[in-house]
């Protein structure tokens, strides 16, 4: 009876796979956590606008910022020892500083959390794929051309990365999903299943990175309230679209690591009825 000692080498991904899933469900929980920050915060932009404010506090804004902020905006908050004592209009300055600070505090406990989880999900999707390139020998698949070392490689090279990926990605679900066991690089005559999904995951990568959240943060200024008001809708909507990649993601591992599966399956069985195996 045949077994997985007949290839010796060969890993399962499942287990990885089910990793990878487990940290882009929490991922994708974290988006949609951050659109209802991002989201509650437009609102209360917008009833600022609505009271007549023209600009907001910076985060952590110094007393005396605040004070300039209350006489731009003609609250009557002229001195520190009123703000202090947050007595009269000097309240209401110190509510919206307050506003503005909470919001930022949750951001970062949010954003924080998501670094954690990029990190864990870079880590083992790269494991992942050095594992699926170095089983593709143990597969009966041969004539690659990308190493499990530069499989994961291409994906940190700069400039490279843009395009490269897709390239790692379409050979190893080429090699991988061919069910010609007797011809080593059958594979090669065929076009990847999963070219366009594979395509429209990075392509959605790159600019879920290039245009998520923290690129808006940085490329979209707040001088004034309408600022903050277009910069908070394009936030919401930007930590909604995070979740595509991730959800792409998982599809094209599982579609990966299925593929292996079933090739694994169809090396074993081919072994088992060879001559010298009857």
């Amino acid at each position: 009876m045949s077994t997985e000692r007949d290839q010796p080498g060969y890993r399962s991904g499942r287990t990885l796979f089910m990793v990878i899933t487990g940290i882009i469900g929490l991922m994708v929980i974290l988006a949609f956590s951050l659109a209802w920050v991002d989201s509650r915060m437009l609102n209360e932009i917008n009833d600022f606008k609505s009271a007549g404010l023209t600009d907001l506090p910076n985060e952590n804004a110094d007393p005396e910022a605040l004070l300039t902020f209350a006489a731009q905006e003609g609250i009557n908050c002229s001195s520190i020892p009123d703000l202090f004592s947050g007595t009269g209009e000097c309240a209401s300055v110190l509510d919206i500083a307050r506003t503005v600070n909470d919001y930022k505090s949750d951001q970062s406990a949010v954003w924080s959390i998501i670094a954690l989880a990029v990190i864990a999900l870079i880590i083992t999707f790269t494991m992942f794929i050095h594992q699926a390139s170095s089983n593709l020998k143990h597969l009966r698949s041969e004539g690659q051309k990308y190493t499990p070392g530069w499989a994961v490689g291409w994906f940190f090279i700069p400039g490279m990365n843009l395009f490269q990926p897709v390239r790692v990605m379409n050979e190893l679900v080429k090699a991988s999903g061919s069910t010609d066991t007797k011809d080593p690089v059958a594979w090669q005559n065929g076009n990847p299943p999963d070219g366009l999904i594979i395509s429209s995951w990075w392509t959605l990568i790159i600019f879920s990175i290039l245009f998520g959240p923290r690129g808006i943060s940085l490329f979209v200024g707040r001088d004034n309230i309408e600022d903050w008001a277009a910069s908070g809708r394009l936030l919401v909507w930007s930590d909604l679209f995070q979740v595509l990649p991730l959800v792409l993601t998982v599809i094209v591992v599982y579609r990966l690591q299925r593929a292996q599966e079933i090739r694994h399956q169809l090396v074993l069985g081919r072994q088992s009825s060879s001559p010298e195996n009857s």
